[in-house]
């Protein structure tokens, strides 16, 4: 089997725009599936008769009405921000609230919502890449500066994809981009994360309150439900969510913090008794939204059939949420003398 990189129309929306879907194939016979709205990742399976490990859309009906930003790039800042609103540069930023009373992945019209140009080509005819990039105007949702974003996605012949983010803008402003992809290692479909046992890289997590906004306290996870330093199953911690962290969240939904050091290094990993899967998540990024679907359920992905309650998970790398807000937090703060970079590398064995 040779590597290849495909393109094709999957719809058309009711002003004319056309939403494409492209495949990516390494020579093993594994593809990675995007699209083009929302600059999103929608599927990734080994071979054609292996079922996707990455949740997405069979109709184009389902694709627009989902608001679980499946696969989506998240910006122009992933998470929340405390009412929406932060300093920087001496003036004071307000942005859209699209989750009273905060703001959370960008707004009504973030990233997620975008057609993104895209790019494809195939590297020494073996690295099939996918180049997704987006204007994103001053003023946009509320942030400063105008803001040109690329982001870079590979499928490696060892099932690695890798995505390489970067930005400039033209003043002062915050970015924070990651990927919300769900996966579920028993195949998309399983309904559960049973037989799923994770493993999170980190000693400490940020407290949350009960809008699942940090407090500014960082928390050793020892001695806590959130302490999967090894490696742990946590189907039993989600029914019924007995312990009060999981139960203010619906279940898993806590940054896990890293250093600030830009170095890409793994964060978490999860594998599967049932299907001996294994997937690791390693990123340049200091924090790990880690995500147990909590409101996935009734999210529609064909014309009758829908994703269940925590029937999936998802390893988000960003910056810390709210950071703007808390000057001890790593800084997302970005001008027109420093560009935004970011490595998030997906593994599958």
């Amino acid at each position: 089997m040779t590597a290849g990189i495909s393109e094709v129309v999957f719809g058309t929306l009711a002003d004319g725009r056309v939403i494409k879907q492209y495949r990516l194939r390494n020579k093993a016979g594994a593809e990675a599936t995007f699209t083009n709205l929302g600059a999103a990742w929608i599927g990734f399976t080994w071979a054609d008769d292996e079922p996707s490990l990455v949740l997405g859309c069979d109709t184009l009906a389902a694709l627009i009405a989902q608001r679980a930003y499946l696969g989506c790039t998240l910006g122009r800042f992933a998470n929340r921000i405390g009412q929406g609103r932060f300093a920087l540069s001496g003036g004071n930023v307000q942005l859209d609230i699209n989750l009273p009373p905060h703001h959370i992945h960008g707004g009504e019209q973030g990233f997620s919502e975008q057609l993104w140009d895209s790019q494809i080509s195939l590297t020494d005819a073996t690295l099939p890449t996918l180049t997704f990039s987006h204007h994103s105007a001053h003023g946009s949702a509320g942030y400063p500066g105008n803001v040109d974003v690329q982001v870079r996605i590979t499928l490696t012949e060892d099932n690695r994809v890798c995505f390489q983010y970067s930005a400039q803008t033209d003043r002062p402003t915050i970015l924070n981009l990651s990927n919300h992809a769900y996966f579920n290692l028993n195949g998309r479909l399983a309904g559960s994360l049973a037989a799923h046992e994770f493993q999170i890289h980190a000693p400490q997590f940020l407290e949350s309150d009960a809008q699942a906004l940090p407090t500014g306290e960082i928390v050793d996870v020892a001695d806590t439900v959130l302490d999967l330093q090894q490696w742990r199953a946590i189907q039993a911690d989600l029914t019924p969510l007995l312990d009060a962290r999981l139960r203010r969240a619906g279940g898993y939904d806590h940054c896990f913090c890293f250093a600030d050091d830009q170095q890409l290094k793994p964060l978490a990993a999860a594998r599967s008794s049932q299907t001996g899967r294994t997937l690791t998540c390693s990123s340049t990024l200091p924090g790990l939204q880690f995500y147990s679907g909590n409101f996935l359920g009734g999210t529609a992905f064909d014309q009758d059939r829908h994703y269940q309650p925590h029937g999936a998970f998802c390893f988000e790398p960003g910056y810390w949420p709210d950071a703007p807000n808390h000057a001890h937090f790593p800084d997302c703060s970005f001008d027109q003398h420093q560009d935004y970079y970011a490595i998030i590398e997906y593994a599958f064995t």
